[in-house]
């Protein structure tokens, strides 16, 4: 009587229902006080597809490694990008730079991602994540180095250029990366905290100039600034190491067909999750998407058709909005901030201080040092706004909400920045400019909901590709006309912010996690 019981209770289950952490043994046996047979028993046969066969992964240790493994990322990537805001003024008397290639020079990475960006993106969606990653994060790392030890401005900026080529890819493919191996319910979220913690991330920008610049390496042989170029791009070099331990994207696997690898992939990951066997996993067989629908397997062309083209020309505007400040006009504030704090203690606003004579590089004396009250306030407020941009993200707010009020409270910093005649004021109004980090994640997890996984790692690529764009146009507007249309220039690029937020307003509304892929 037992034994048929027991066979009756067990063909009475439905698998479907199983609770989705199987692994937890004590919670199986109390859901069914009946069934007695261990879970390694249960033979079960389960063929779903791919964003339930994540969720059944559940979101624990893993994804905190994988996330942490992208922030880190697009971390080191932009370090090698922000950090010759640091680099320049330092090195200024070295390599003989003129204020008016400044801005020039500044850009050179992001011209190397432009012109391989759509290369990147298509490359990710063809040969996978993790191998393109590798790759273009440690060749970008190599050339990095190299560059530090560079005789004269023009093989230093040779250098940047080449490693630009290829920093594209791991200053952009970490966000559609991350959220792949997020469940949809945690993907947005995932997102968002990845773009917060990376501009914690970009607080080591400064606390990295600071400690070297402050230390006389002439003991060794070596000027401080290409002590600096070395710490900037070792994190790339590291972060290839550390590339070789993820996994390839269930995603891109079963884009290609490789249900069996997306499926072994699954695995691991509810092992790692679990700390269970592999072969506890609940799905035996994914669904393939044959049955989806033709517009999940276009070529990049469709980026430029609709429905897909007026949402890369939306993200792709906002995104340049945001660069043009974030790796434009902020990019200036280290040099304009420290002119502010060695100037006297005469009241004048930033424009004032920019025509000081002094300032121009037809002085005989060339001066390269970086004052400690920079530096104070450079990493003081990177850190504040850092937290503060972490705080916002864990908020109930919306992606378009964000947005807006960023775009909008930036602006109005700009504005703040050239008008005031307190320094101190002036140098947190100029620092706030780097809340336009804040946008990244949004605009990049908007990228994830609207386009599908065939398109994903070339739309985040093309939306990045416009950011740059903004970051190139951005730098040169600041270094061409901040010494002689000072005021003109923080006046264009409020406008710009303030038409960011109001294009804002066109992006559809966060969609419920049930519908986002």
């Amino acid at each position: 009587m037992f034994r048929a019981r027991k066979k009756i209770h067990y063909l009475s289950l439905n698998l479907v229902e199983i609770p989705q952490h199987l692994r937890n043994m004590k919670k199986v046996k109390d859901d069914f006080p009946l069934q007695r047979i261990s879970v390694e028993k249960l033979e079960i046969n389960m063929e779903v597809d791919l964003e339930r066969a994540l969720e059944l992964c559940g979101a624990g240790k893993y994804q905190v490694f994988h996330c942490a493994l992208m922030v880190t990322t697009l971390g080191a990537a932009m370090l090698e990008m922000i950090g010759s805001s640091f680099i320049l003024p330092a090195a200024a008397c070295d390599l003989d730079i003129p204020d008016n290639l400044r801005g020039i020079i500044t850009s050179i990475p992001n011209i190397g991602v432009i012109v391989t960006a759509p290369f990147w993106g298509r490359a990710a969606d063809t040969f996978g994540r993790k191998p393109v990653l590798l790759f273009s994060t440690a060749v970008s790392g190599v050339i990095a180095l190299v560059a530090a030890f560079m005789p004269s401005l023009l093989s230093f900026a040779l250098c940047k250029f080449l490693g630009s080529l290829f920093l594209s890819c791991p200053s952009s493919l970490g966000f559609a990366y991350a959220g792949e191996l997020v469940p949809r319910m945690r993907r947005d979220l995932a997102v968002l905290i990845c773009n917060a913690l990376l501009m914690l991330f970009a607080s080591l920008c400064p606390i990295f100039a600071w400690g070297v610049l402050s230390y006389n390496w002439l003991a060794l042989g070596l000027r401080p600034w290409r002590v600096l170029t070395v710490v900037y791009a070792a994190p790339l070099l590291l972060v290839a190491l550390w590339l070789t331990q993820t996994k390839e994207s269930p995603k891109f696997l079963m884009t290609k067909g490789n249900a069996t690898q997306a499926l072994e992939v699954l695995r691991h990951i509810f092992a790692y999750n679990s700390r269970c066997a592999k072969n506890t996993y609940c799905v035996t067989s994914l669904k393939s998407d044959e049955d989806k629908p033709d517009e999940e397997k276009q070529s990049a062309l469709a980026l430029l058709r609709p429905p897909h083209a007026k949402w890369v020309a939306l993200t792709g505007f906002l995104m340049f909005g945001l660069f043009s400040l974030l790796n434009g006009l902020f990019l200036f504030a280290p040099n304009t901030i420290n002119k502010m704090m060695t100037q006297g203690d005469q009241p004048a606003t930033i424009c004032m201080l920019l025509k000081e004579p002094e300032n121009q590089t037809s002085n005989a004396t060339c001066v390269d040092s970086i004052s400690s009250s920079t530096f104070q306030i450079t990493v003081l407020t990177s850190v504040i706004y850092g937290v503060l941009v972490l705080l916002l993200s864990l908020s109930p707010l919306s992606k378009k909400a964000l947005l807006v009020g960023m775009y909008a409270v930036v602006g109005a910093s700009s504005l703040v920045s050239a008008f005031t005649t307190n320094r101190i004021v002036a140098g947190i109004s100029m620092s706030a400019l780097q809340i336009t980090a804040l946008g990244i994640g949004p605009l990049c997890a908007y990228t994830v909901q609207l386009f599908p996984t065939s398109l994903r790692g070339t739309a985040v690529g093309a939306v990045m590709m416009f950011g740059r764009l903004g970051s190139v146009a951005g730098a040169n507007a600041a270094g061409v006309f901040l010494a002689g249309s000072c005021i003109a220039t923080f006046y264009g690029f409020a406008a710009l912010l303030f038409f960011c937020a109001g294009l804002s307003f066109l992006l559809p509304r966060d969609q419920p996690p049930s519908k986002v892929g």
